[in-house]
């Protein structure tokens, strides 16, 4: 029986951006491949995210230099160094048509990198997610990541014979899924590289 998991938002991203690219390190071609096999979910929430996500992209962004924010006494004294950001290219229309074509493809089925299915929002999962947000008082993670993790949680409960993996690298939801006891793969914990 093959696995099934519940890919969040970036998790779903990452997937499809490193299934296009060639040289992918050993590890990422076998997190691909094991997603391949097994039966993909992602949230409504995700289907609606992940556009915010290519966008990020899409926009590129510019080149500067901040300064460090860091505290590096115990006496209140800030770090004197800057840290520069390389400049982003926006992406030209047509690889933006594709990223979008890519994501239809996924969602209708389509897909010869991968297809997924959609879990809904519903009053259980929001409600689940109301509890599941308490956690944001302890470890860094977002409302939508609630939900996520709700739709995998509600989920599990209503098909004993499913258990959703989800698919995040968010260090501060990981946290949270330990404490909810829901399982998870960071199975792309290598750096993305830049495109």
């Amino acid at each position: 029986m093959s696995e099934v998991y519940l890919l969040d938002t970036n998790a779903y991203f990452n997937f499809l951006r490193y299934a296009t690219l060639i040289n992918n390190p050993k590890s990422i071609d076998e997190s691909i491949a094991k997603i391949k096999r097994g039966t993909n979910y992602i949230s409504v929430i995700s289907k609606i995210e992940i556009i915010s996500v290519i966008g990020k992209y899409a926009r590129g962004k510019s080149s500067g230099i901040q300064k460090c924010n860091c505290t590096i006494s115990e006496n209140g004294e800030r770090c004197p160094h800057y840290q520069y950001t390389a400049r982003q290219g926006r992406w030209n229309k047509k690889k933006i048509k594709g990223w979008l074509k890519l994501v239809n493809e996924t969602l209708e089925g389509t897909s010869p990198v991968l297809n997924v299915s959609i879990l809904p929002l519903s009053y259980e999962v929001i409600s689940e997610a109301q509890d599941i947000i308490k956690h944001a008082l302890i470890h860094n993670f977002g409302s939508l990541d609630a939900l996520i993790a709700a739709t995998a949680k509600t989920q599990n409960e209503n098909d004993k014979n499913v258990k959703l993996h989800i698919v995040t690298s968010d260090k501060g939801l990981k946290a949270c899924l330990e404490k909810c006891s829901l399982h998870f793969w960071d199975a792309f914990s290598l750096k993305i590289p830049p495109q």
